[in-house]
């Protein structure tokens, strides 16, 4: 039976500085909060075999790790799940046949060692400079992992999380707000550590206080086993908090890191027949693209996005990979095809700054590119003047009325044109006459209403 949500909105995503206490409260959801209990409970029984003698302390060591490796995992899930739209654990699909990978746990663990090494090597470099040590520390600990820890979800690949590019390129993606979300990480970290160091010394004190540090095993009674258990229910309900901030930062930023969104976002699960239904297969071919990127295998990936997008053919991540893959490939054809297509879809959801972001590039490419689609120009123009860019929006209304007799939007160009002469040529007398020829050629244009208050400004100006 499948699992029916609806989409997520398309209107703007709550930025995750906004809702920092939502994710305080995320592990107190019924599901994570079953989990963290289970795992503190598992914590407890896994240090009770030590009373087993020697054998038992291994066993106990192996238990731990477990232990260690299912919180994790879940940790990592949900990170997954927030970041394609799942904000509600309790609403997660109950087949887990589309997460990236079962082994991330593992690598992240690796990746982990990768940075201590890197940190011991250039520390022995320096000689022990203090500086320079607390320099790399933040450097690697603090503002790298985010970013990896991104990137190992949507690729779930070891060398794709390291690549120093795709970081780079990953923070650039995001910006500005990059630099809060490792702020907010380090500091639920910071909780984290000193919460457990808070509990450890109470707990030390507690113990004392009842008679019960005569020995390792003496102090595992009845008070040893709770702290056990509420230092392990700490450690993951801060753990559970830093994931769901960074999955839900990937869900805000869903778009710049090509992630399908397919999750319901802040909307609860719904099963009502208008439902849209969540195709398993989809997103676990969406894992399999990040994976065959990693590998370089940009060919098949692009074949297997494009059975995406027959499915969704508006859907904007998918079309933001898409461009990304047949720019890797480099056939023009398909880049320019695309490029119209992928367009379109921006401006009829007035992605301006996507849309502009693409046509530079398609400029760049080739110096005569233009959208294919007329209707596209002129609100494109539109809102590369608002962005202060005069150069862009000029190149797309020049020769608008000769290449295109008689089109509807040629009273909106004429008044680009005028804006672009009057506020960055310094031509207000070649300003002023296409404004007086657009208001009396085109007098029933919503264009010359604004034309005509356009003039009135600039007669005033240069009284």
């Amino acid at each position: 039976m499948s699992t029916t949500y609806e989409y997520a909105e398309t209107g703007p995503v709550e930025p995750f500085w906004q809702r920092i206490h939502k994710f305080f409260t995320l592990p107190l959801d019924r599901a994570v909060l079953l989990y963290i209990g289970g795992l503190g409970a598992a914590s407890v029984v896994a240090l009770a075999l030590v009373f087993l003698g020697a054998f038992g302390v291994l066993l106990t060591v192996l238990a731990l790790l477990a232990v260690l490796v299912v919180g994790a995992r879940y940790g990592f899930k949900i990170i997954e799940r927030s970041s394609k739209g799942f904000l509600r654990p309790s609403d997660y699909p109950v087949s887990d046949d589309d997460l990236v990978s079962p082994y991330l746990p593992y690598k992240f663990v690796a990746i982990n060692a990768v940075f201590g090494a890197v940190f011991g090597i250039l520390t022995a470099i320096t000689r022990g400079n203090e500086f320079v040590a607390i320099v790399l520390w933040f450097l690697l600990f603090v503002l790298v992992v985010p970013a990896v820890t991104m990137r190992l979800v949507i690729t779930g690949s070891l060398r794709g999380a390291l690549n120093p590019g795709e970081l780079v390129a990953l923070v650039k993606r995001i910006g500005k707000p990059y630099a809060a979300l490792a702020g907010f990480v380090f500091c639920a970290d910071l909780c984290r550590t000193y919460g457990m160091i808070a509990l450890g010394v109470a707990g030390g004190l507690g113990g004392g206080a009842l008679g019960l540090a005569g020995g390792p095993k003496s102090g595992l009674g009845f008070g040893g086993l709770a702290l056990v258990f509420f230092m392990s229910a700490g450690f993951w309900y801060f753990t559970y908090v830093i994931c769901a901030l960074i999955g839900y930062a990937m869900y805000q930023y869903a778009d710049r890191l090509d992630i399908s969104v397919l999750g319901p976002g802040e909307r609860s699960l719904r099963s009502t027949a208008t439902a849209r239904t969540v195709n398993i297969k989809a997103r676990t071919r969406d894992a399999l693209i990040g994976q065959m990127v990693s590998a370089g295998e940009i060919k098949e990936a692009i074949d297997l996005l494009s059975e995406d997008l027959r499915e969704r053919p508006n859907d904007l991540s998918l079309h933001a990979r898409l461009h990304r893959l047949l720019l890797a490939e480099g056939s023009s054809l398909r880049i320019d095809d695309h490029v119209d297509k992928y367009l379109t879809l921006l401006v009829k959801s007035q992605n301006w700054r996507e849309a502009l972001e693409l046509y530079e590039e398609a400029i760049a490419r080739r110096a005569d590119w233009a959208p294919r689609d007329v209707v596209n120009i002129v609100p494109l123009a539109q809102a590369a003047l608002r962005a202060g860019k005069p150069r862009e929006a000029g190149l797309l209304i020049r020769g608008f009325d000769k290449k295109n007799p008689n089109h509807p939007d040629i009273p909106r160009a004429y008044l680009v044109g005028a804006q672009i002469m009057a506020e960055y040529a310094g031509k207000a007398d070649e300003a002023t006459r296409i404004l007086e020829f657009l208001v009396k050629r085109y007098a029933d244009d919503p264009a010359a209403a604004e034309a005509s208050r356009y003039l009135e400004v600039m007669r005033r100006m240069s009284k």
